[in-house]
């Protein structure tokens, strides 16, 4: 007899786990509360313009091109170089990030930054977020391009409430060489259509029974279903993207998440950034983060550009901060997921992932199942 899967969640982590399940044999159910199918990663259109809600290009490994593999299974892809800048509004200059020692160079108190840098902490004893990045750059630089950005991207009044740092954005602290972006580390890509990775979404749960528009009102994981519309919906096997607080009824606490709001504008212009950008971080009291330049990635031709404005909001749940106790919480909820039920995705988790570590985590899930 056909083994059954039920997906709560129709983002990209439950869709991909809807291929690789019907790939395995199983008959599968994939249950999505919204309209449509891909979460943040779909691709809408304003003005003929593509856009996602946020940038969303792929990140592979240069040693894990099985990765790359996977996709062109599915899509087209482009090859991207990537590059973003910052601007400093006290410098009243843009520089490149990561942080690249041409630009450190020409700033005007550069001799104060070249003294911190001969004589920073060590990065080992950072008890912080804010510790780790002075212990890296010193605490000019940190203060161009880290401290304010920071506290305004997690809403946050010190950055010394994050305290899981170990890590460097970007892959450096301060790059020479290339000013790309994972330059040696990543190949970068994007989808040639124009559509993005809708025709992923569709071509991973063709074959699927896919609910939309319906919320799980109970999770019996101990039972192996859920109810639905007043049903109960049942299965051999349980993968989880939702949130982790949501479907164990908050019983350890609400999970924190920090969210975005977004803005599109269209400009008379055929293109607004300078080449080879595609983004523009804002450090400083900007209430915006980020502006993206969305033809840069998706490869757009129209004698108009479409930006889109971020803005840290606490309206949507999209990013899971860095903070240990936070992640405790959510590996407690983790624990109590009972056989033959699994849970995945950046909300199922409670890690920010990109889609190449999820499609390595469906993968690895594959093997267990």
């Amino acid at each position: 007899m056909q083994k059954t899967a039920l997906i709560i969640g129709g983002g990209f982590a439950g869709c991909t786990a809807a291929y690789m399940l019907k790939e395995k044999g199983f008959k599968v159910t994939l249950i999505e509360g919204s309209s449509l199918l891909g979460g943040g990663c779909r691709t809408f259109f304003y003005g003929g313009h593509p856009y996602t809600y946020g940038p969303h290009h792929l990140l592979i490994n240069k040693d894990e091109m099985y990765v790359w593999e996977y996709f062109e299974k599915f899509l087209n892809l482009r090859e991207l170089k990537h590059h973003c800048l910052t601007y400093v509004e006290n410098d009243q200059a843009f520089y490149n990030y990561p942080i690249h020692i041409d630009d450190v160079e020409s700033m005007p108190d550069y001799e104060k930054i070249k003294f911190e840098l001969e004589n920073k902490e060590d990065v080992s004893k950072a008890n912080n977020f804010e510790e780790y990045w002075i212990n890296s750059i010193g605490t000019t630089l940190y203060d161009k391009f880290i401290h304010s950005y920071s506290e305004k991207m997690w809403k946050i009044k010190n950055n010394t409430e994050l305290d899981e740092f170990a890590f460097s954005p970007k892959g450096k602290t301060i790059q020479s060489g290339s000013k790309q972006c994972f330059v040696d580390q990543k190949n970068i890509a994007y989808p040639i259509e124009l559509d993005g990775y809708n025709t992923y979404f569709d071509k991973c749960v063709d074959g699927t029974n896919v609910i939309l528009n319906q919320k799980v009102e109970i999770f019996d994981f101990e039972n192996k279903r859920v109810k639905v519309n007043s049903e109960w919906i049942s299965a051999d096997v349980i993968v989880n993207t939702a949130s982790l607080d949501s479907v164990f009824e908050y019983c350890y606490g609400e999970l924190r998440y920090i969210g975005r709001d977004f803005q599109k504008i269209i400009l008379p212009i055929e293109n607004v950034f300078p080449e080879p950008y595609h983004f523009i971080h804002y450090s400083g009291e900007e209430p915006y983060t980020r502006i993206v330049e969305y033809k840069k990635m998706t490869g757009y031709k129209s004698p108009h550009t479409l930006i889109g404005i971020e803005t840290p909001s606490l309206k949507n749940k999209l990013y899971p901060y860095p903070i240990k106790s936070e992640i405790n919480k959510a590996d407690k909820y983790k624990e109590l997921f009972p056989k033959d039920c699994y849970t995945l995705g950046r909300m199922g988790t409670y890690h920010y992932d990109n889609m190449d570590i999820i499609v390595k985590e469906c993968m690895e899930l594959m093997k267990r199942i």
